[in-house]
């Protein structure tokens, strides 16, 4: 799909918004200012936690309130894989009350088996982003996305 602007990639949140459930889990992937917490900040707000902001240096931010937890954790800034640990992601990962999003996720392995993974990519007139889902519920949420992109953009 592709995203004009800052507003269509918060609307594509949005429409991620209506879709998920408790236990589920999101990977952000893409270069600097691809739009990761731009994306970010539209799912939580659809889902009422209010605004989000970049968690690139606290690390681990939590957006209560609304119809679902977001735990919104950045990797950008860790170097090694055992400060994992520290931002308790074990304990969210799969808690019915919320989803976990994780911007670089591809950094390190972190992302439970079965999560939606988005690509980010700078196009010459925006962003591109691109759904793919590992097990069961990943596959799932990535194909309504798809179908919910489609039918606004259809």
């Amino acid at each position: 799909m592709i995203l004009d602007d800052a507003a269509a990639t918060r609307a594509a949140g949005a429409r991620l918004a209506g879709l998920v459930r408790g236990g589920d889990a999101i990977a952000l992937v893409g270069d600097l200012g691809a739009g990761k917490t731009t994306f970010t900040t539209g799912v939580v707000a659809a889902l009422g936690g209010g605004d989000a902001h970049s968690p690139t240096f606290s690390l681990v931010h939590q957006y209560a309130g609304g119809r679902l937890i977001v735990w919104h954790a950045d990797l950008y800034r860790l170097e090694r894989e055992t400060e994992l640990v520290e931002l308790g992601l074990d304990d969210a990962f799969g808690d019915p009350r919320g989803i976990v999003i994780v911007e670089w996720a591809e950094k390190f392995a972190v992302m439970p088996a079965d999560h939606l993974m988005l690509e980010l990519r700078h196009t010459a007139t925006g962003r591109e982003l691109v759904a793919t889902g590992t097990g069961p519920r990943g596959r799932e949420l990535a194909g309504q996305f798809d179908t919910a992109a489609g039918s606004v953009l259809g």
